[in-house]
């Protein structure tokens, strides 16, 4: 009842003047009739009519067709209004026109005072422009009461403007203000009032008229550069024309070549036609070989297949001086450009583009120039100088031959590009987008065109069209960058029709790879602009990878680990590997890099863990004690130092051949360092622990791998020790907060949905990728995504690897020490809390025969312990046979055990 009073009782609406609702046709139809009586009152009215205001002579018998009422109210409106009582009539028909046609929330009191306003200022306009030109005089009473008197001729005895216009705009309004000040006055009074008669809303009226004007001036602004663009591409058309004219006449004859010859003897050549600007040499579709023939063709074709012959470098300078000018004139002439197209790049078939190549000495990237696009080719992988060591100490590195090379590349579909940009600015403008062609960035597999929208074009509009520009582009999915980082433009990455593999050989025998400064540089595999992309793995420090089933993620992994088998030994690296799975890293056991066997079970890994957290304070009281800060310093000083040990060792040698057999005994007694942390005389190697599956682990310890991920995460950098997490389920329960937060470089391959790719990514896009391999890399220190091609490897590849190490390098050398204290971990309940396992129970074994009640919530509460552990310690004490099994509802039966 409250809450219907409530309703019922509504706040007080604003008082309007508008008719009510249910009496607009009412009011519609009497000021609809007074509208019409007046207009036909006025049109039947004469001078002479018999009314109340007719004076002596003029009284005569002649009546209006409204009768006396509408004489004497036609003379009365003539009187007080002059000419502009004509509009009077058409007021009242107008407010009957609104509240007829359901607008009646315009007739207000605002617009019976702007009609007013606007036929009292009319009113004086008129009797101004009848007094123009005379002299203002004042009058007197008795002058007026005369003039008032006299007869008058005219249809309007008070004037055009009748009486309201003689006291507006009388002798001294025109003496103060002047002809010209009422004039303005008056028309001000006018414009005003009828804005407010005939729009809604004043204020949207002057902005509409703003962006009016706004756009005209935008329109001719774009008009004129566009005017001054095209002049000045018709000025380098001709430069370029009038240079290739002068060019040629300094080319060489060349002896006809026997395609020629043969050519020639079938028919005359005629006269060759000069080219016009836009028209090319493939002007005709099918053109008669035996009537035209022109020599630049020809030329171009016999350099053209000299390239090829050359291994298709087409954009390095022939080593002929000479050929090398008419080669790069002719690939310099107008693109052709078939009639009815708006531009080069829009026609759907078209004959081989004329282009100009032009080598970038920075990257590496050719670019190519065309119908106006600039094409920036993919990066060619640079091999590296053949002075790649053998071995390092006693690691003997695996041979380059171990991996697959990488199949040889078709670049038959430069065309495809410009065909690509034009549908996509073509679908872009079907819904209103105006854009340009920017650069078109192709790579293996994804290609970015960049366009630059039109002033005025939101981003968000064009972000919003993925869908509709796949199904433009016929591509299985699109991506878009909008804006792209350090530029002007918007991305929208493409899948290539024809994906070109990325291997790891060809990155492995890289300059980028051999020329890399890292510490512990690892393969991750190639940009869209075919970069090959080498990371160190110390400025990681971690990395976290996810991606769904079959996407790459378990390739990746291998990649990594290859590329830091080619980089390190067993004495500068070692592995710690986990796999609930069991059968992905089984291959690796057999590796010299091996610390321990691969682990399989996950109850074990909160003991690896833990080891890898007592070897990290461990090394860092060993740094402390040293005066160095992380691994590198170390090892860098324990390098320096050698030659000061091996002269102390030799003292020492000749120390002890001088001493006597008791004091060599009395030397041993004598401890000679009581710390508990002995500095190593050897380097210390890096730790990678790899872990592939982390959401099969967070079901069954998730408070101790958490724990012990997040301590790993933010001490273990320094000491040499890094994750690489990997997991196939990206959402909050499996990729926490905290494990997040201390894992700044994260891989995410393909994902099921937006929610997935902003759980790993904190941003979406990593939904659309396309799978085997393709991935989005968040690089260390900074947050921009890079889309990459995933170095792939084969298991062939990868075994290949491991037999060649295992047979020159030999077997494993497991730590024994380090498996021990697995075990040792995994038998106390496993990870941080289970060494207080064997306390608890019979704590609980206590409690239960106290209370004569078991149960995982009972214990919890008594204990004041996790569920998870109370559940362990049930689970112990039902293997124990102290409680029975569960019984559902049903509370535990307490069995003779626990009496």
């Amino acid at each position: 009842m409250a809450a219907s009073g409530k309703k019922t009782q509504s706040a007080p609406q604003k008082k309007s003047f508008a008719p009510r609702e249910q009496s607009r046709p009412l009011w519609g139809i009497v000021i609809l009739l007074i509208g019409v009586l007046l207009l036909v009152a006025m049109f039947d009215f004469e001078r002479l009519q018999s009314s109340q205001f007719a004076v002596g002579a003029e009284a005569e018998t002649t009546t209006n067709k409204i009768g006396v009422l509408g004489a004497n109210t036609a003379t009365l409106l003539l009187r007080m209004f002059g000419a502009v009582s004509w509009l009077i009539p058409f007021a009242f028909l107008w407010v009957a026109y609104l509240l007829f046609f359901k607008r009646a929330h315009r007739v207000r009191m605002r617009l019976y005072l702007s009609m007013l306003v606007f036929i009292l200022a009319l009113t004086g306009l008129a009797t101004l422009f009848d007094k123009w030109g005379t002299e203002p005089q004042p009058v007197d009473a008795v002058q007026v009461e005369k003039v008032a008197e006299a007869p008058d001729s005219s249809p309007f005895p008070q004037g055009p403007g009748g009486g309201f216009g003689q006291i507006l705009c009388n002798d001294y309004t025109r003496l103060y203000l002047g002809e010209l000040g009422n004039a303005i006055l008056l028309g001000a009074l006018v414009f005003f009032s009828g804005l407010f008669l005939f729009t809604d809303n004043i204020r949207a009226y002057f902005r509409r008229r703003a962006e009016l004007a706004e756009q005209r001036a935008e329109l001719r602004a774009k008009q004129q550069l566009a005017d001054e663009k095209q002049r000045a591409r018709d000025e380098i058309e001709a430069k370029r024309a009038n240079d290739l004219a002068e060019k040629r006449k300094d080319v060489p004859k060349k002896p006809p070549s026997t395609k020629k010859a043969i050519l020639a003897e079938d028919g005359p050549k005629v006269a060759r036609k000069p080219l016009t600007s836009g028209e090319s040499i493939l002007g005709n579709p099918e053109p008669a070989v035996d009537n035209y023939i022109p020599e630049a063709e020809e030329f171009e074709i016999e350099q053209n297949a000299e390239a090829e012959d050359e291994g298709h470098e087409s954009f390095l300078p022939p080593p002929s001086p000479p050929e090398a000018k008419p080669k790069k004139e002719s690939l310099s002439l107008p693109p052709f450009k078939p009639k009815g197209t708006a531009g080069p790049f829009k026609a759907k078939t078209t004959p081989p583009f004329k282009q100009v190549s032009e080598p970038d000495e920075d990257t590496g990237s050719v670019t190519r120039r065309v119908g106006g696009i600039t094409i920036v080719e993919s990066e060619k992988t640079e091999k590296a100088d053949s002075n790649r060591p053998d071995r390092r100490g006693d690691y003997i590195f695996p041979p380059l031959s171990l991996l697959a090379d990488p199949p040889h590349s078709n670049d038959n579909d430069h065309q495809n590009y410009e065909e690509m940009a034009a549908q996509l600015i073509q679908t872009l403008e079907e819904f209103n987008v105006k854009v340009a062609p920017a650069e078109v960035l192709t790579g293996p597999v994804i290609t970015r065109y960049e366009v630059t929208p039109a002033p005025g074009v939101r981003v968000e509009k064009i972000l919003n069209l993925d869908k509709n520009i796949a199904l433009g582009l016929k591509a299985d999915a699109v991506r878009i960058i909008a804006p792209v980082p350090g530029k002007g433009t918007v991305g929208v990455e493409v899948p290539n029709r024809h994906p070109k593999p990325v291997c790891m050989k060809e990155i492995v025998e890289s300059r980028a790879w051999a020329e890399s400064k890292a510490e512990i540089p690892v393969v991750l595999g190639k940009d869209v602009t075919g970069k090959a992309i080498v990371e160190d793995l110390t400025k990681m420090p971690h990395m976290l990878i996810a991606g769904s089933t079959g996407s790459g993620k378990t390739v990746c992994i291998n990649a990594v680990i290859a590329s830091l088998l080619y980089y390190a030994g067993p004495e500068d690296l070692r592995f710690i590997m986990v796999d609930p799975k069991v059968v992905e890293m089984q291959v690796y056991n057999d590796l010299p890099h091996m610390l321990i066997p691969v682990v399989t079970d996950p109850k074990k890994v909160p003991g690896a863990l833990k080891y890898l957290i007592n070897e990290m304070e461990r090394r860092y009281q060993i740094f402390a004690k040293v005066g160095v800060r992380n691994i590198a310093g170390f090892n860098k000083k324990l390098a320096t130092d050698k030659e000061e040990q091996e002269k102390l060792a030799q003292l020492e040698r000749e120390q002890g051949a001088s001493m006597s057999p008791e004091e060599r005994v009395a030397g041993l007694e004598v401890p000679r360092d009581d710390d508990a942390y002995e500095i190593p005389k050897k380097k210390l190697p890096y730790i990678v622990c790899i872990i592939d599956e982390l959401a099969d682990l967070m079901m069954v310890a998730p408070q101790d791998i958490e724990t012990g991920v997040a301590r790993l995460a933010q001490l273990a950098r320094a000491a040499g020790i890094h994750l690489i997490l990997a997991t196939q389920r990206p959402s909050v329960n499996v990729i926490t907060g905290v494990i997040k937060a201390n894992l700044p470089t994260r891989i995410s391959f393909k994902v099921a949905s937006k929610v997935d790719s902003r759980t790993i990514l904190d941003q979406q896009g990593a939904d659309a990728l396309i799978g085997k391999g393709d991935m989005l890399y968040i690089p260390p220190g900074t947050s921009n995504l890079v889309r990459a091609q995933g170095a792939f490897v084969s298991d062939d590849e990868i075994n290949n690897i491991v037999e060649y190490l295992k047979d020159k390098n030999g077997e494993p050398e497991y730590a024994e020490e380090v498996q021990q204290q697995i075990e040792a971990g995994d038998s106390d309940g496993g990870g941080v809390e289970g060494e207080f396992d064997d306390e608890l129970v019979p704590q609980a074994i206590e409690i239960i025969r106290t209370h004569q009640r078991a149960s995982t919530s009972f214990l919890q509460r008594k204990l004041k312990i996790g569920y998870n552990r109370a559940a362990r310690i049930i689970e112990i004490l039902e293997d124990e046979g102290i409680v029975g099994p569960d019984n559902g509802s049903s509370p535990r039966e307490i069995l003779e055990g626990a009496e």
